[in-house]
């Protein structure tokens, strides 16, 4: 005869897994944030003193997508500047 094993309870283990989920992705989204804080200028810390400051995740995100724009547009005029320059010459 076979040993009955106890069921087990599936709604803890959806919400155990959901819990592990929550916490990579959140994880996974901390370093995304750091990573494009880094790609405009700011370390982490620069970043924690501007929550600590007050400002929201939205308002910090806002900041970083604006500085994001303005650097490609900077990115993207410098090849023109360039060759008007050199054309100048």
């Amino acid at each position: 005869m076979l040993a009955r094993t106890q069921p087990s309870n599936s709604f803890e283990d959806v919400l155990t897994h959901l819990s592990e989920w929550h916490e990579v992705s959140v994880y996974e989204a901390i370093e995304r944030l750091v990573q494009a804080g880094e790609t405009i200028g700011f370390d982490v810390h620069d970043l924690l003193g501007m929550l600590r400051q007050g400002m929201s995740f939205e308002e910090l995100l806002e900041l970083i997508e604006s500085k994001m724009e303005c650097l490609q547009r900077q990115r993207s005029r410098l090849p023109n500047e360039i060759s008007a320059a050199t054309t100048a010459l």
